[in-house]
């Protein structure tokens, strides 16, 4: 909770700061690649991806010096697949209401802006999903995983702005591509049946979205 806690407290301070203002929207597909170590410390060598959705809205805060800052509300859902030793699918699917904050730097002399950053997140898991062949689990109800997450969420971008001629509240439009490596630091295998498995959360996403500067500030931006 005390990370959490910064989270907020970092959120509070890209709301309250002096800067150049603008909020995204976006979607992503999401990797997983969970970090997966059975009683015996051996990695499941069958584990795959399956490809999930995520979106959320961040706003953000450019100084001059182009260093911003970040937060973010959203929804992750990460998934999996292996195979268990009688050839039986396994398949399990996470849902996480996600918070970020962090900052970066952005590089504004060209017409494309390239960007990059770290965020700390938070996550809380409130769906778990798990299917056996034909069977399905509730990882929540089973209390097989934890629900809080905590780690470190790096990214790399590039954005592209659009002057917008009549609105009244954004003078600047921007569409952007994102990437994004998530390294979860809090093992998730609650080990109630005595076992020393651990799992830790690992994803790469791609993001698309739009970004819209607020007008009062948007000129010195993007000069």
């Amino acid at each position: 909770m005390k990370l959490f806690t910064i989270i907020v407290f970092l959120q509070f301070l890209s709301l309250l700061s002096l800067g150049q203002k603008f909020g995204s929207i976006h979607f992503a597909q999401n990797y997983a690649t969970f970090k997966y170590y059975d009683s015996e410390g051996n990695p499941n060598e069958h584990l795959t991806s399956d490809i999930k959705p995520s979106y959320g809205f961040n706003f953000n805060k450019v100084f001059s010096q182009a260093i911003f800052l970040r937060s973010e509300i959203g929804y992750k859902n990460y998934g999996a697949i292996s195979m268990l030793d009688n050839n039986e699918r396994i398949n399990w699917s996470l849902h996480y209401l996600d918070f970020n904050a962090g900052g970066g730097y952005l590089h504004s002399k060209f017409k494309i802006k390239p960007y990059a950053g770290v965020c700390f997140y938070f996550s809380y898991l409130y769906k778990a999903d798990q299917i056996i062949g034909s069977r399905y689990y509730n990882m929540l109800i089973t209390n097989s995983i934890k629900k809080p997450d905590y780690g470190i969420n790096s990214f790399l971008g590039l954005q592209y702005p659009f002057l917008l001629q009549h609105d009244p509240f954004s003078e600047y439009v921007a569409v952007f591509f994102e990437y994004r490596n998530v390294m979860g630091l809090n093992q998730l295998e609650t080990n109630l049946d005595g076992t020393n498995q651990k799992l830790f959360n690992r994803a790469n996403s791609f993001h698309f979205g739009v970004s819209f500067f607020m007008k009062e500030s948007s000129k010195a931006r993007m000069e």
